[in-house]
């Protein structure tokens, strides 16, 4: 099992999210962040939001009030992403 860590911004706020994945040969961040966006638009409640993949590090996700950023959560260890 890999997790990834992620934190969702927007504004002042902050939203961590993780991502637990099976482990499998290649780059599992593309699919890690999909499903982060999964997590938050759960958290948030919401069904629906516009989301912009296009940043090769960060996904932006447009509700119909707030426009929340998802990026690699980064510790003070120094460690990011996978944990």
């Amino acid at each position: 099992m890999i997790k990834f860590a992620f934190i969702a911004r927007c504004d002042e706020q902050t939203i961590p999210l993780e991502v637990s994945l099976e482990y499998q040969p290649g780059n599992q961040t593309q699919r890690a962040r999909r499903m982060a966006v999964g997590e938050l638009l759960a958290k948030l409640e919401i069904e629906a939001a516009q989301i912009d993949a296009s940043g090769s590090d960060m996904v932006k996700v447009q509700t119909e009030s707030d426009v929340w950023v998802i990026g690699e959560s980064y510790s003070a260890t120094g460690g990011r992403g996978k944990i």
